[in-house]
């Protein structure tokens, strides 16, 4: 059995998996004693380690056990509640704040997003220097804020629920440390403009819009979606076009997350390549520039989750052994966990994780299994095969990767879809199919464009990439639109109950897992059809 038929072994798992355990326990089970928690944790891993120099198996139940209690620890402390906070009541505030972040506006009279008080009101001095969540009204703007500025501004401003009180948002917000929550208000005007980092970030940002709305159609919606593609600009989208791809499962081609870090990577890894730049200097170098375009792009959760996976990966490549995607992604799982436990509640956090490992243990090896009972050309050796012949065999295994990839990619966020937003996209693998590998070529015609803006005096290339980008998005509308014409296109499903989905993804997680470790083993394409039919079976459960 080669190496490549093997499944690899991801012993992070080890704590990942118990911490994971922790966190969840803390956050349905909080407790307070947490000194006590931590003396027994660090009795438990002490004697696992005594047990483990003796050769005795009780060291991997007490180091699992210390583990998941550490976890446990580290949520708790991540969320103590702001008793001492002296704000109560929701209180009429007159103040200056400075936008850190802006979220993405469903209503361009809108801005919200993270701040922090830089002037409170006199009765609330108490809260200067805090960071709050503020969604305020801009009509009295004549510009749209950006990151960085300050602004006079008049609203109500309330503390937020408890973390085991309030919803999703509030628990998103209570991650990124907020409690207060600013809002039924407006931005009045600017008091302070941005400066320093900040300031250059948003010219950046506003310079990068401008290059790539020169093409032919700089006023068209597929103008729009070209930003919104590239720099994340939800909000450039028009209402029809947020509907178009909300229907269709495709909005995240819109928050810039693991297919565009991806790509971006991959074209700066390619860039250096191409320089002659090897290992770990170009590994370094690409690192920057994503991160570099992370930082300009808004820098979202997941684009950060994204960066993490991607820097986790150069890394692996860096040891002795061969590099394994899977160790990749447990490490950077592993480190966002211990930062942020929270995030372990977040759709966004599950929705990457969850989907990368199903097409890590499913997608890929499907893919090959596929392309193992469909051989072409089998009397015919390789080295004597025509053109025609060839490209057709690229294109064979080309449409057959996408297809693994999408299935096991669809398997999994199609549950935690029917949980987070009710809505199941019946056509979800075939659209998938057609519309990353679109979007991804969008992506990379966008990064020419930015490369060769400089050469415009000379010849200007880059809106020749404007120009295909603006095709590749248009097919993707049509795509979009042909399905969403099909009976049953997008069904609303009822809400369900996390136990329920619980028990649908982790049950259906273990089957992948369980398949992926059959490999190079006999049934292996057995166990690999049970894993698709097994999640589709709760799909339709759930979605009907």
């Amino acid at each position: 059995m080669s190496a490549a038929e093997s499944p690899r072994r991801v012993p992070l798992l080890w704590i990942l998996i118990p911490l994971s355990l922790g966190i969840g326990l803390a956050r349905f089970f909080p407790s307070t004693d947490l000194l006590g928690l931590g003396l027994l944790a660090a009795t438990l891993l002490g004697f696992a380690y005594w047990s483990l120099a003796r050769a005795e198996g009780l060291w991997v139940p007490c180091f699992a056990l210390s583990i998941c209690l550490l976890g446990y620890i580290r949520f708790m402390s991540s969320i103590e509640d702001d008793t001492g906070n002296s704000l109560t009541i929701p209180r009429e505030a007159a103040m200056q704040i400075k936008i850190e972040q802006l979220f993405n506006a469903t209503d361009p009279g809108t801005a919200l997003g993270l701040a922090t008080i830089e002037v409170p009101s006199r009765h609330l001095a108490q809260l200067k220097s805090d960071r709050i969540f503020f969604f305020l009204e801009t009509k009295d703007l004549n510009e749209y804020p950006q990151e960085g500025q300050t602004f006079s501004c008049v609203g109500v401003i309330r503390p937020l629920r408890q973390y085991r009180e309030g919803d999703r948002f509030d628990a998103y917000l209570r991650n990124q440390g907020i409690t207060l929550a600013y809002k039924q208000g407006y931005l009045l005007e600017q008091s302070q403009r941005a400066h320093g980092f900040k300031r250059a970030i948003n010219k950046t940002r506003f310079r990068l819009s401008e290059i790539l709305i020169q093409n032919k159609a700089p006023e068209s919606d597929l103008t729009r979606a070209y930003q919104g593609l590239m720099l994340g600009q939800k909000s450039a989208l028009t209402p029809e076009q947020k509907q178009l791809f909300l229907q269709n499962g495709a909005m995240h081609l819109f928050a810039i997350s693991g297919l565009h870090i991806g790509v971006i990577a991959l074209c700066f890894h390619q860039l250096l390549s191409l320089l002659q730049i090897k290992d770990a200097p170009r590994a370094i170098a690409s690192l920057a520039g994503v991160c570099a375009f992370v930082v300009v792009t808004g820098g979202s959760a997941s684009s950060w989750r994204a960066l993490l996976m991607v820097a986790c990966f150069y890394l692996s490549n860096f040891g002795r052994k061969q590099p394994s995607p899977l160790n990749a992604l447990a490490a950077s799982a592993l480190i966002y966990l211990l930062l942020l436990p929270g995030q372990l509640f977040q759709a966004g956090f599950q929705m990457s994780y969850i989907t990368v490992s199903s097409i890590l243990l499913l997608g890929l090896p499907l893919a090959k299994t596929l392309n193992s009972l469909t051989p072409m050309y089998q009397s015919i050796p390789p080295a004597l095969l025509n053109k025609r012949q060839k490209a057709t065999v690229v294109v064979k295994r080309w449409i057959l990767d996408a297809l693994g990839v999408s299935i096991a990619a669809f398997l999994v966020s199609a549950i935690l879809g029917i949980y987070y937003f009710q809505i199941l996209p019946s056509y979800g693998i075939l659209i998938n199919l057609i519309a990353l590998p679109l979007a991804s070529l969008a992506i990379v015609a966008g990064f020419l464009s930015i490369l060769t803006y400089p050469m415009e005096i000379i010849f200007p290339v880059f809106q020749l990439f404007n120009d295909a980008a603006l095709v590749l998005i248009k097919l993707i509308h049509l795509v979009l639109t042909g399905t969403s014409k099909l009976p049953n296109s997008s069904i609303i499903t009822p809400a369900e109950p996390a136990w329920l989905i619980s028990v649908a993804l982790l049950s259906s997680l273990f089957l992948i897992g369980y398949s992926y470790s059959r490999l190079g083993k006999p049934g292996v394409r057995l166990w690999q059809i049970a894993s698709v039919i097994y999640p589709s079976i709760w799909i339709i459960k759930l979605g009907s």
